[in-house]
């Protein structure tokens, strides 16, 4: 590694130990909303006057009150409120992450990095449609599963990995240089995540989900978490072309026996998360 590269790795690890971590471009509007969602004092009405405020995000979440996901056959929103009741505050946490990642992605500052920024969040959003997917499908089984906690989980699971690129946009030659990104990427990605989703107040589960989902099949609890939901997610994500390879590595995985994802009917699962993730891919992505 080169002496830049060094002074990268130490600038992240200072400020992962400092706390207070930023990413760059996030916008105003979405630290201001997280704030409001952090207050006990909040309702629904100061959250909405700020979202109309910002067109781009309440295009997004009402696109959000509309998607299969979340209109089961009810009747078309065409305001904000309504559809922030709709989905409820943990799923506007991830629309505004969401909106928050496009215009991060469209910052001239962040150009070096963008595709691969592109890149996590493309695989962020397919994450979340299993996990949430998924969550659905096994509550009656794991009432513990929270769907809308497991889709904010498959959203932020990336968010490590975009604080870092964006704070290697000041480093073009570490930009340059993919097998080097990567591996710091690799080694700080969690304890980056797990810092921002504490200062965002997601709560344990999401942040221990986020930070802990590689290493579930290692894991010897008997109870399923919302960590072992988003391993099976990334698997389904992974191998979702390849049906008998995705069947293959669910029947080995210890945390999807924890789940009991071999009684579930796979065709059945790979054809919903079809018409699920068109259309929350035009509210995601």
């Amino acid at each position: 590694m080169t002496h830049r590269g060094y002074e990268f790795v130490d600038r992240i690890k200072r400020q992962v130990d400092q706390g207070g971590l930023e990413i760059a471009c996030f916008p105003e509007v979405a630290n201001e909303l997280i704030r409001h969602l952090d207050s006990e004092f909040v309702s629904v009405n100061d959250i909405a006057r700020i979202v109309t405020n910002e067109a781009a995000l309440a295009v997004r979440v009402i696109g959000m009150a509309n998607s299969a996901a979340y209109r089961s056959g009810g009747r078309a929103i065409t305001d904000v409120r309504s559809a922030i009741t709709r989905i409820g505050l943990r799923a506007l946490r991830g629309v505004i992450f969401a909106f928050a990642v496009m215009q991060i992605r469209a910052a001239q500052q962040l150009r070096p990095v963008q595709y691969r920024i592109g890149d996590v969040w493309q695989r962020s959003t397919v994450v979340a449609t299993f996990s949430h997917l998924l969550a659905s499908e096994l509550r009656a089984e794991h009432r513990q599963l929270d769907p809308e906690l497991a889709m904010l989980g498959g959203l932020m699971h990336g968010v490590g990995k975009i604080y870092i690129l964006a704070e290697a946009a000041l480093y073009p030659e570490l930009a340059d240089d993919g097998l080097l990104l990567d591996d710091i990427v690799r080694a700080w990605h969690a304890p980056a995540a797990g810092k921002l989703l504490e200062q965002w107040g997601l709560g344990p589960q999401v942040a221990e989900a986020v930070t802990g989902h590689d290493e579930a099949d290692e894991a010897l609890r008997s109870q399923a978490t919302l960590a072992d939901l988003l391993h099976a997610a990334m698997i389904f994500a992974e191998l979702r072309g390849e049906p008998a390879d995705l069947a293959r590595q669910l029947t080995a995985s210890r945390a999807c026996q924890r789940l009991g994802l071999f009684r579930l009917d796979l065709p059945y699962v790979l054809q919903q998360i079809a018409g699920d993730a068109g259309s929350l891919d035009r509210v995601l992505l």
